[in-house]
């Protein structure tokens, strides 16, 4: 399972450093507000995605048949109808949507962008067999070369055009492009419409936890961006989206290898939660303390990162992106733990602690915002993982999978870290202390010594 771990952690490190390549150029080349109005337009088509998720990939791994032509074909057949409702549904939706949010763009780009939901629906299951066969070579080096086809399209037409075109059709580009590569993942593949009801009733089964997961972590995900959205301007909507793409970089690692690694091989042990435990605890522990030293680090010079990166447009995104990165430490924490959860098939608990964060940002992030501002708001958001930690620790530890012991030290080791490394860089000269890093420490001691 390590050299699988090393192998997605190169690939994934590759993918993100095209990503971060293509985001900071785009961002030389087009407005922060086109940011802002294609993060409402992501916002939209992710949602529209996971509140109809059937987790087609998630029942070919923990199927024992999902490696059969019946099973894949009748997935692969339910995955067709879904995506092209899907884009039916946003299609129809694009006006309301548009009044809604107040931006009447959306609806003249929404319907194209439906598009993306027609060409996913019709991408191959061999995705998920490669996912089911832990065969990461294969699939990183296959996405390797799709972002790059991607990043190609996005940034030439934000050359010819720089508009919100350039964003919206460089995704729908994207989208096909996925969709090709997905048939020349695994040569031979070829999928038929076949529907099976038994089939379908297992895959309709399993996948009713991971659609109620898919709509709570949708909506825990994303509220921050459909609440900001109609709170604050474009410009900053924009910034502020920068500052997510960068922490979303440390999610996808987490989930990638949860995905294609620790979910598959968990679900293949068929043992008891003791003995996964046990398995699992040495591995869990170096992995956490590489992750604790190495995001600390990013975290101690995430302000210098933005200021080297992106023009005075930007410079605000320096002032968010620590702070949501300690909420990248607990998410984390809990992917691991949702994916252990999975593989022991106890798709609830995921979905339960997403749920008590939901809850948590419905009631603490309007009212943050209106009584402290934005700011104090996008503190919240790392609070709502520590949240979903604990609730999913709540639930876990009845099962003998909660490590909460390991998890405090390594998050000391993890807050340790970040304190350590800056007030190093301050030593030598190269920043200020840790209150520059979080000019939120000022307003805090100010409103105390007001007290």
């Amino acid at each position: 399972m390590a050299a699988r771990i090393g192998w997605t952690s190169v690939v994934f490190g590759a993918n993100q450093v095209l990503r971060l390549l293509n985001n900071v150029l785009l961002a030389r080349l087009l407005a922060p507000s086109l940011f802002g109005l294609m993060t409402i337009v992501n916002a939209i088509r992710v949602g529209v995605e996971l509140l109809s998720d059937l987790g087609i990939n998630q029942n070919i791994v923990s199927s024992p048949q999902g490696h059969t032509k019946d099973f894949y074909d009748t997935a692969w057949t339910l995955q067709v109808l879904r995506g092209v409702l899907l884009g039916s549904i946003a299609f129809a939706l694009s006006q309301p949507l548009a009044a809604f949010f107040r931006q009447p763009e959306l609806a003249v780009i929404l319907p194209v962008a439906s598009l993306m939901f027609v060409f996913s629906g019709l991408m191959s299951t061999s995705g998920g067999l490669l996912q089911k066969q832990i065969n990461v070579v294969r699939a990183g080096l296959f996405e390797l070369c799709g972002l790059t086809l991607t990043i190609i399209a996005q940034v030439s037409l934000a050359i010819v055009t720089p508009t919100i075109w350039a964003l919206v059709l460089g995704s729908v580009v994207g989208s096909a492009i996925s969709l090709i590569a997905s048939y020349l993942l695994i040569p031979g593949i070829r999928h038929r419409f076949f529907i099976d009801k038994a089939i379908a009733g297992q895959i309709i089964s399993f996948g009713k936890w991971i659609f109620l997961s898919s709509i709570i972590y949708f909506l825990a995900m994303n509220f921050d961006r459909l609440y900001f959205a109609r709170q604050i301007t474009l410009t900053e909507l924009g910034i502020f989206s920068i500052a997510r793409a960068l922490t979303d970089m440390f999610n996808q690692f987490a989930v990638r290898a949860s995905n294609m690694v620790l979910f598959p091989t968990v679900a293949a042990w068929q043992i008891s939660e003791v003995e996964v435990r046990s398995r699992v605890l040495r591995g869990r522990r170096l992995l956490f303390l590489a992750a604790a030293l190495g995001l600390g680090a990013v975290v101690s010079v995430s302000d210098l990162i933005i200021q080297l990166l992106y023009d005075d447009r930007y410079l605000q995104a320096g002032a968010i992106l620590p702070l949501l990165l300690i909420g990248v430490w607990f998410s984390i924490l809990c992917t691991i733990n949702d994916s252990i959860m999975l593989g022991t098939k106890r798709p609830a608990y995921p979905a339960l602690s997403s749920g008590a964060k939901l809850l948590f940002y419905v009631v603490a992030l309007p009212l943050t915002f209106h009584l402290y501002g934005f700011m104090m708001a996008v503190l919240v958001l790392s609070l709502g993982e520590v949240v979903r930690y604990i609730a999913l620790w709540t639930f876990s530890r009845r099962q003998h999978l909660g490590f909460g012991r390991d998890d405090l030290v390594l998050s000391l080791i993890f807050f340790g870290s970040i304190l350590a490394f800056r007030e190093l860089l301050a030593l030598v000269g190269l920043t200020g202390g840790i209150t520059t890093l979080f000019p939120l420490l000022n307003d805090l001691q100010a409103s105390i010594a007001g007290l």
